[in-house]
């Protein structure tokens, strides 16, 4: 295999992994979004989404607790179920960028995504 075709191999592989792993962010034009930042801070960043949806999803949480039986503390394992809000918005910047998908848990982004390239024209 030729030096040219491992180069065009490693430029690919790059392309794909970068569309297929989460991002710490990404950019709204000349703006950063961060991991934790609040809905609203994305939302003043980036403007509306291009698609948006909210679910609520029920986890389990283990948490050990201490307790004292007369003279003796000793701790405990509990499991107890939460419900955690889950937003989940859909940026489009058209089709020189990648779609970017980002996770919100209780109101913080807390995920990004990178998708293929956008469709939208009017951004």
């Amino acid at each position: 295999m030729s030096f040219r075709h491992i180069a065009i191999s490693l430029v690919g592989l790059a392309a794909w992994s970068t569309q297929a792993r989460a991002d710490s962010g990404f950019r709204c034009g000349t703006r950063l979004v961060d991991l934790d930042n609040a809905m609203y801070e994305v939302q003043e960043k980036c403007g509306e989404p291009d698609a948006a949806s909210h679910r609520v999803e029920r986890r389990v949480i283990r948490q050990t607790i201490r307790v004292r039986r007369g003279n003796v503390e000793e701790s405990i394992a509990q499991e107890r179920e939460i419900e955690v809000p889950v937003d989940e918005w859909t940026y489009d910047f058209g089709p020189g960028s990648f779609l970017r998908y980002a996770i919100f848990e209780n109101g913080r982004l807390v995920n990004v995504t990178t998708g293929g390239y956008g469709k939208r024209l009017d951004r």
